[in-house]
């Protein structure tokens, strides 16, 4: 006899009766047991009548085993089918050990069967009282409020995804806080924070047990059982799993959200431009304040304390909005231009404030928005007259010290060349409109260089006169030295030198000769005179 098992509740083999070797009695062949001929009727060791089936060309058919079912017997069948060559000498070993066979019905199996029967009726009644159970807590509507989540929600509201939560919602839940707050938890990390993510169900609801959102006898729960609750009890029942994996193919649906190729989703381009837009729409009230403080700032570091005090922002700011036909909330959330006009202002205030420190600007500008700067821009006025008072004195002081420094190099200059040089720089210098050289020099550089010029010339000449006197003493020494050499008495030759001659234009040779011309006349006058007289010898 082979061994006996059934398949049980969990999927495993459970054994009913272990392989083994029995003794047969009153063994009966095709003998009719009510409507049925088993071709092998026997009684067992424990008394049970125990049906053998032969199977050979084909096995019981459905109808025989349909009435072996209604019988209390236990049934075997054999199969020889293989065997069909073998003598039929052998068959008895065949039939007795080797081939194949299966335990058709037993009550071995039918005792098993009854106990995983009553094994599914208890697990039943279990699992109808977890499912009721659970049931109840799906149904509990009390719930916890996470104040991060209900800002959260509020976030979402604002950003323009109201249409995809359940704001009002009284629905039962597996989650422990109301719809909304773990459905803003899920469009945030779709899309509304700065790093977007891609997730899936099973990510998501981790992330919202990190938070201890999901009802713990809800969570972790098996698709088996929550389909049995869905088909036999609740329909609408759901895990935690279950309901966040709804809620985003809710959002695939409406199209705020696309699913990838693995399952996961994230947020549309659309939606997140939705959430940009809502957003900077939302911020700009606290973007558009910050950058009027920061304006305010950038004029209140030029304050010193003797300016005055300082305005209270928020005062000032109700009263500009007022000035302006608005409220401070219209104006720092509407486009209409009031609040750049309220900045453009500012930006002149500023500018002004750094062109007039630069001495560019003479005046503040007419419209001072409000801000209490009068003393600050007479400040500026004060510092800039006194600048330019001090700036005018350091000008005067460096011209007459440039003046100065200006005749000191006239005087440098004429130094050894003219010889007084005081009465000389003030003497009037002709062509200059009656001013003395000194004032010419004292007033500009050109005129310094008209006086450095007239005593260039004067060095000029001088050093002319000293060219020419140097050229004449060397040519009279040469003309006194032929002179003497020709005319032996020395008497008669410093007579000669001495007296006018016609040759020489009326003039004594010492004061006609001055250089290389005129010595080479004189020599020829020379020669000329004492040929002269050895003629007359």
């Amino acid at each position: 006899m082979p061994d006996t098992w059934m398949t049980d509740l969990d999927g495993k083999r459970r054994p009913a009766t272990s392989r083994q070797s029995i003794a047969l009695s009153d063994v009966q062949l095709e003998v009719a047991e009510g409507d049925l001929i088993p071709d092998i009727v026997a009684i067992g060791p424990d008394g049970r009548k125990l049906f053998i089936e032969i199977k050979n060309t084909h096995g019981c058919p459905p109808e025989k085993l349909d009435k072996l079912a209604t019988m209390d017997v236990d049934v075997l069948e054999i199969d020889v089918s293989g065997y069909g060559a073998h003598p039929l000498d052998d068959l008895d070993e065949v039939i007795l050990d080797l081939a194949p066979r299966v335990v058709i019905q037993s009550a071995a199996l039918r005792a098993m069967a009854m106990t995983i029967a009553d094994e599914r009726t208890a697990r039943e009644a279990n699992r109808q009282t977890d499912a009721s159970r659970r049931i109840a807590l799906y149904r509990d509507h009390p719930m916890l409020n996470s104040p991060r989540a209900a800002e959260l929600a509020d976030e979402m509201v604002a950003l323009g995804l109201a249409d995809y939560m359940d704001l009002d919602d009284t629905q039962p839940s597996a989650l422990r806080v109301p719809r909304r707050q773990w459905q803003a938890a899920v469009l945030y990390r779709l899309g509304a924070t700065i790093y977007p993510d891609k997730v899936d169900a099973v990510d998501m609801l981790e992330r919202l047990r990190q938070r201890k959102w999901p009802k713990p006898e809800l969570d972790f729960m098996s698709s088996e059982d929550t389909d049995w609750i869905t088909k036999h009890i609740a329909p609408d029942f759901k895990s935690a799993y279950e309901e966040v994996a709804s809620y985003l193919k809710r959002l695939l649906a409406s199209g705020v959200a696309h699913e990838d190729g693995r399952g996961r989703y994230y947020m549309t381009q659309s939606g997140r431009d939705t959430i940009s837009q809502a957003a900077r729409e939302r911020s700009k009230p606290v973007v558009r304040r910050q950058e009027l403080d920061d304006a305010l700032e950038e004029i209140r570091d030029y304050i010193v304390p003797d300016d005055g005090d300082w305005l209270d922002v928020d005062v000032w700011l109700d009263e500009r909005a007022g000035e302006l036909g608005t409220s401070v909330a219209n104006l720092l959330q509407h486009d209409d231009g009031r609040f750049d006009h309220l900045m453009g202002t500012l930006k002149t205030v500023r500018t002004s404030i750094m062109r007039m420190q630069l001495s560019r600007q003479d005046e503040p500008p007419e419209d001072l928005a409000g801000l209490p700067l009068d003393k600050f821009f007479l400040r500026l006025q004060t510092a800039r007259f006194e600048a330019e008072e001090r700036a005018q004195q350091d000008r005067d002081v460096r011209l007459k010290r440039e003046a100065e420094d200006r005749v000191a190099e006239a005087i440098q200059a004429a130094n050894w060349v003219v010889a007084d040089r005081t009465t000389w720089l003030d003497t009037v210098r002709p062509d200059s409109d009656g001013m003395t050289r000194r004032a010419l020099a004292a007033g500009s550089r050109r005129g310094l260089g008209k006086v450095l010029g007239d005593i260039a010339k004067i060095r000029a000449e001088k050093a002319a006169e000293q060219r020419a006197e140097a050229y004449r003493t060397t040519a009279l020494d040469r003309l006194r030295a032929e002179v003497v050499r020709v005319i032996s008495r020395p008497d008669h030759a410093d007579l000669w030198l001495r007296q006018s001659m016609r040759q020489l234009e009326g003039a004594r040779p010492q004061d006609y000769c001055v250089d290389e011309t005129t010595l080479a006349r004189c020599l020829e006058v020379l020669a000329e005179t004492q040929g002269q007289q050895r003629r007359r010898r």
